[in-house]
C-alpha cells in the first residue's frame, strides 16, 4: 500500500520523461536535458519536477520519511528474509535508481536540496526512534532507515561515490546483524532484548561476530563503515547545499546516536546477567549452517571498506560520477587524523551506552521515567503509525462513505433507477393511446388534420 504511493510519482515521472524527451534511455536523457537547460528551451523547474516525481519511487522502495512505516512492520517475515531486504534487494532499489538517473536529479539544484534533506530527516528521525524500541528486529529496522537515509543524504549533497560506496558496505554489516539477531532468537526464542542477557558466555561465534558488526555500523576503523561513513561525512561538509552546516550537524549527530543505539543493543543482548534465566539456560549456539554465514560476513564487515583504502581507492575508481576525482589523504593515518570528529562521536557513543547498560553507573529506567514524555515519544515512533491509521479511517474511509452513499443514492438509485422509472411512466403514457379502436384512431387524425388547417389558415 505504501509503495503505490511512491510508485504513482514514479509512474508519473517516468511517462513525464517519456513524453517530454520521447525516449526512455538515460544517456540521450541526459544529452537531451543538457542541451534543453544549455539553449533554455528546457526550465530548470521542469526537470525538477521530473526528479521529484522520480524520487517518490525511491521514497517508497527505500523507506525515506514519510513512506516509511512498512519496513519496521516487515520485520514479522524470517529473519534471514529480513537480511535480504535490508541488505541487498529492495530497500537498496530506491538509493541504486536515484544514482542510476543521477544525470537528472543533478541537473538542478532543487532537486539535489529535496533528495538532501529528505535523506537527513530520516536519517536523524529514524536513529532516534532506534533508541527506545526494545524489538531486537525493530532496533535492527530502524537503523536500516537512518543508514539510507545517510546514503540518499549522501547522494543529495553530490556525494555520488560515498553514497554507493555506503550502500556496498551497509550490505556486510547489515545482514550480519540480521543473521546475527536470528541466530540470538533461534537461541532464546524471542525478540524481547529485556528478556535476554548474558549471552556471551553461551553464543561465543554470535558475540563475536554480532561486536564485529556493531562496530563496522558505528564506524570504528579500521572496519567498513568507517570509510564510507567517513566519505559521506566529507561530502556533507564540502557541499554546497543552502545550509550544508545544518545537515553536518545532523550527520554526525546521527552518527553518535548510531553507536549508542547499537552497542545499547549488543550490551543488554550479550553483557550482563540473564534476565529470562529459563531461556538463558536453554540457550546454545547455532549450528554451522548458521553461524558460517556469520563468519563470512564478519569478514566482510572488516575488510570490504578497504575497497577504498587511501592511495588504492579502488571503489571511488570503478564507481563514480563523471571524472574520477581524487583528493583524499595517502595513507590510512593521514585518514584517521582527518577523521578525528567522526571517531570521538563514535566512540563517545560507545562509551555513554556503556555507562548505561554495561556498567550501569546511570539508570535507563530513572532516565526514562524523568522524561517519560519524550520516551513515550521515541517509543510510539512519533505516533506516524497511529497518525496514517487516523487518517485512513476519519479522511479516506469518510471519502469513501460519501462516495459510496452517492453512487447508491445519487447513481444508482437517481440515475440509474431513475431513468429506468421515467421510461416506465413514458411508456404508461403512451400506452394509453394504444386502445385498438379503429374509431378512436380515426378521430385522432381527424383532430390533427383539424389542428393543422387551423394553423395554415392563420
Amino acid at each position: 500500500m505504501v509503495n503505490r504511493v511512491g510508485d504513482m510519482g514514479f509512474l508519473m515521472g517516468v511517462v513525464t520523461i517519456g513524453m517530454t524527451f520521447q525516449t526512455f534511455d538515460f544517456a540521450q536523457v541526459q544529452d537531451l536535458v543538457a542541451k534543453g537547460l544549455a539553449d533554455h528551451t528546457l526550465a530548470s523547474g521542469y526537470v525538477a519536477g521530473i526528479a521529484i516525481l522520480l524520487f517518490c519511487g525511491a521514497m517508497g522502495k527505500s523507506a525515506q520519511f514519510p513512506l516509511h512505516v512498512w519496513l519496521p512492520d516487515a520485520m514479522e517475515g524470517p529473519t534471514p528474509v529480513s537480511a535480504l531486504i535490508h541488505a541487498a534487494t529492495m530497500v537498496a532499489a530506491g538509493v541504486y535508481m536515484v544514482a542510476r538517473t543521477y544525470n537528472i536529479f543533478s541537473a538542478d539544484p532543487l532537486s539535489m536540496t529535496v533528495v538532501a534533506y529528505v535523506g537527513c530527516f530520516t536519517a536523524i528521525f529514524a536513529a532516534t526512534i532506534a533508541l527506545a524500541q526494545d524489538d531486537i528486529k525493530r532496533i535492527l529496522a530502524y537503523s536500516t532507515l537512518s543508514q539510507l537515509g545517510y546514503m540518499i543524504m549522501s547522494l543529495g549533497v553530490g556525494g555520488y561515490t560515498s553514497g554507493m560506496f555506503h550502500l556496498t558496505t551497509h550490505a556486510c554489516f547489515k545482514a550480519l546483524l540480521f543473521l546475527g539477531s536470528g541466530s540470538v532468537i533461534h537461541a532464546v526464542h524471542n525478540q524481547d532484548i529485556w528478556k535476554m542477557g548474558g549471552l556471551s558466555k553461551k553464543m561465543k561465534i554470535t558475540t563475536l561476530t554480532f561486536a564485529i558488526g556493531t562496530l563496522a555500523i558505528a564506524g570504528i576503523p579500521p572496519l567498513a563503515g568507517f570509510f564510507s561513513k567517513d566519505a559521506i561525512l566529507d561530502a556533507v561538509k564540502d557541499s554546497t547545499i543552502p545550509h550544508h552546516e545544518i545537515l553536518y550537524f545532523a550527520a554526525v549527530f546521527t552518527a553518535f546516536l548510531t553507536a549508542f543505539y547499537m552497542f545499547r543493543l549488543f550490551f543488554v543482548v550479550f553483557t550482563g546477567e540473564a534476565r529470562d534465566h529459563h531461556a538463558h539456560d536453554h540457550a546454545h549456539e547455532s549450528p554451522i549452517t548458521m553461524t558460517a554465514p556469520l563468519m563470512i560476513l564478519a569478514v566482510l564487515s572488516v575488510v570490504v571498506g578497504w575497497l577504498n583504502w587511501p592511495g588504492v581507492d579502488a571503489y571511488s575508481k570503478f564507481v563514480h560520477y563523471g571524472e574520477v576525482h581524487l583528493e583524499g589523504p595517502s595513507n590510512i593515518m593521514q585518514l584517521i587524523a582527518q577523521s578525528w570528529l567522526s571517531i570521538v562521536v563514535a566512540t563517545a557513543g560507545i562509551l555513554l551506552s556503556a555507562l548505561f547498560y554495561y556498567w550501569r553507573v546511570f539508570s535507563a529506567e530513572k532516565m526514562a521515567q524523568t522524561f517519560r514524555p519524550i520516551y513515550l515519544l521515541l517509543k510510539n515512533k512519533y505516533y506516524v503509525d497511529e497518525f496514517y491509521g487516523w487518517l485512513v479511517d476519519n479522511l479516506l474511509f469518510g471519502l469513501a462513505s460519501v462516495l459510496k452513499w452517492f453512487d447508491e443514492e445519487v447513481v444508482d438509485d437517481g440515475m440509474v433507477d431513475g431513468s429506468g422509472w421515467v421510461a416506465r411512466k413514458m411508456g404508461g403514457l403512451l400506452s394509453l393511446t394504444q386502445t385498438g379502436y379503429v374509431q378512436n384512431y380515426a378521430l385522432v387524425v381527424f383532430g390533427a388534420v383539424a389542428v393543422i388547417f387551423l394553423l395554415v389558415s392563420f
